[in-house]
């Protein structure tokens, strides 16, 4: 905007060198040259051309304000035509939202240097408040009085509500409207002021959708914002005006909670869950259900620090998922703990495979009845700096976790293929190498070529490795394991589910993955011998395999009643501690029926038998083709 400064006239009066009659009430058209005393110069003419064509709205008052005459974007601004606002005091555009001194200060700066430029509020014909940058200039004669006000504004209104947008887009989230990150913090940092201040209490508590990825990944991103938008309205809805629910970040919300206490946010909380796990109607006709989890933090019980009051939320969070989700958690100091643990478990995992302190074991797999081994499973042990053994069980959740689990996956398989390939050349009779796959690893998009590059870089023949999958990594994961699984089959790599019967099992999901095995989780076999129930499944699970043309392997196989009854069944292969403990890559060849032509030390005995029971009697061993009976292809 070109600021109008205060100036004196020359030989004649503002009015009759800028407004000649003919165009006084007309700032729009030039007026026409004449010949006489009152003729303007070109200087003149061209001041006038510009003011009245420029988009600014320029008035002119006499020294006490009235209105003499206003250009045409003055009255596209205010309403208001020339005619009517000409003889009006220029108070007619004030809007009442400034105070006297306000304007006190304004006529001050202009009494004071014959100039003042600011934003004002003033109010148009029509009654609506619009922001302008008013700038007023005292015009004087040539003997210093004052004769004229000049004043030219432009209209702030788009300014201002392209402020507000970027202002509200700052601190909201694009998609669900909610307040951000940013002002989220901003309340709580307030939110803390007031509850010191005032000695009251308060919670953070930090929300996140359970399986919502399942979503993105089976229907779509489209489908996602669906359920997004519909989880933050139900928020919400179980909100008080004073409380603040924000996206926090992907599918996790915090909420923002003043003036209440721990029974208070206990019942809102289980309100949050009830609301957030009820179905998801989306724009497709599909309906969704999905859950939540919650971890909370209070103030001042757990700090005045917003950081870590979030942080905190956030770590009950984590411990509410572990316990099963659906659930919710309060923060305790035993949590940050837990979470430092896992930190320093991280690091240290890091610097165990950088400094190659992990070794793999093998579990033999024995051919039932003959004794002999065929196989062998890479199992993965943590041997530290000072010679202990850390079991997976303790070290695999946490590289789960932190994606660590997706290179020790591959170093897995690297050794496990060239100790096989040694194996082999020192003359072991063995068939097959089993190695786990992580759900991690299995939804890495280059997990294929990583394998593939595995076996080219060792020479190890595909069709003597088995990759072990649990079956809760198969199972309600839409098509991306299957066109997984079948690259793999392609370049002739087995397939086994792991842990079979102890997942969310699907038979009509089972037949379209391109399996070549079933493992019979331990937890039946070690139930056997306690009666019935994990006799039919187990028997189930072995029949079910047989008609699926699939081979079968019992897991966890410690003493001869069970061998007895897997073989009596029809299993034919199996692992445990009853055909030795997991060794190392040297001590592998020194198992009973390793070598080729090795003598056989887990044969049944001629003498031993497993007698034909009826499956009428409880307490007798089942033996009659019960997987046949649950596909239906036979009567019990």
């Amino acid at each position: 905007m070109q600021v109008m400064k205060c100036g004196r006239l020359e030989n004649a009066t503002m009015s009759d060198h800028l407004f000649p009659e003919k165009n006084e009430k007309n700032f729009c058209t030039p007026p026409a040259k004449s010949t006489g005393h009152r003729s303007l110069t070109i200087e003149q003419e061209l001041a006038i051309t510009i003011l009245s064509c420029t988009q600014e709205a320029v008035v002119i008052t006499d020294s006490r304000g009235t209105i003499i005459t206003a250009n045409a974007a003055f009255s596209r601004m205010t309403g208001y035509s020339i005619d009517e606002i000409a003889n009006q005091n220029m108070r007619v555009l004030q809007s009442g939202v400034h105070s006297k001194a306000f304007y006190e200060v304004m006529w001050s700066s202009i009494e004071a240097n014959d100039y003042w430029q600011g934003e004002v509020w003033n109010k148009r014909k029509s009654g609506e408040i619009y922001p302008a940058l008013l700038t007023v200039s005292a015009v004087r004669s040539e003997t210093g009085e004052l004769t004229h006000y000049v004043g030219s504004s432009a209209d702030l209104t788009s300014v201002k509500s392209s402020q507000r947008e970027l202002e509200h887009r700052a601190h909201h989230d694009d998609l669900t409207g909610l307040p951000n990150r940013r002002l989220l913090t901003s309340r709580l940092d307030q939110a803390l002021v007031r509850a010191r201040t005032c000695q009251s209490t308060g919670a953070v508590i930090f929300v996140d959708l359970d399986r919502f990825k399942l979503i993105n990944d089976s229907l779509g991103h489209a489908s996602g914002d669906q359920v997004l938008i519909r989880a933050a309205e139900r928020l919400a809805s179980c909100l008080r005006s004073s409380d603040t629910v924000a996206r926090f970040g992907g599918d996790e919300f915090v909420l923002l909670c003043e003036n209440t206490n721990r029974a208070s946010v206990v019942d809102l909380v289980g309100r949050i869950l009830v609301q957030l796990g009820q179905p998801y109607l989306l724009s497709g006709g599909q309906q969704v259900c999905l859950g939540a989890s919650a971890g909370i933090s209070l103030f001042p019980d757990h700090g005045f620090a917003s950081s870590s009051l979030i942080q905190y939320a956030d770590a009950a969070l984590y411990h509410a998922k572990a316990a099963g989700k659906g659930t919710y958690r309060f923060y305790s100091s035993r949590l940050t703990q837990v979470a430092h643990t896992r930190l320093s478990a991280d690091f240290q995992l890091r610097q165990a495979l950088d400094r190659e302190e992990f070794v793999l074991h093998y579990q033999p797999f024995v051919s039932m009845p003959d004794g002999k081994v065929t196989g062998m499973e890479a199992l993965i042990r943590w041997k530290t700096s000072n010679d202990n053994i850390v079991p997976p069980g303790e070290f695999i959740p946490v590289a789960e976790d932190t994606g660590l689990i997706v290179p020790l996956g591959e170093w897995v398989l690297r050794t496990a293929c060239r100790d096989m390939k040694e194996l082999l050349a020192a003359g072991a009779a063995i068939r097959t190498l089993a190695v786990n796959v992580s759900a991690q690893q299995l939804s890495n998009p280059s997990f294929v070529d990583t394998v593939r590059g595995i076996m080219k870089d060792t020479n190890f023949d595909p069709t003597m490795l088995e990759l072990e999958i649990t079956e809760s990594t198969l199972m309600g994961r839409g098509k991306a394991p299957v066109t997984i699984l079948e690259a793999l089959k392609a370049t002739g790599i087995r397939l086994a589910v792991d842990d079979f019967g102890t997942g969310y099992s699907s038979l009509s999901y089972l037949q379209k993955l391109p399996i070549d095995k079933l493992k019979i989780d331990r937890s039946f076999v070690s139930d056997l011998e306690a009666g019935r129930p994990a006799q039919v499944i187990t028997a189930a699970i072995i029949g079910l395999a047989r008609n699926l043309h699939l081979d079968v392997l019992a897991e966890g196989v410690e003493n001869r009643f069970q061998v007895d009854f897997l073989t009596a069944n029809g299993c034919r292969e199996a692992q445990g501690y009853y055909f030795g403990l997991p060794v190392p890559k040297e001590s592998f060849l020194s198992l009973p029926g390793v070598g080729r032509g090795g003598e056989a030390s887990f044969k049944r005995k001629p003498t031993e038998t497993c007698p034909p029971v009826s499956a009428g009697n409880p307490s007798s061993i089942v033996s009659f083709p019960i997987g046949e009976w649950l596909l239906g292809t036979t009567g019990p």
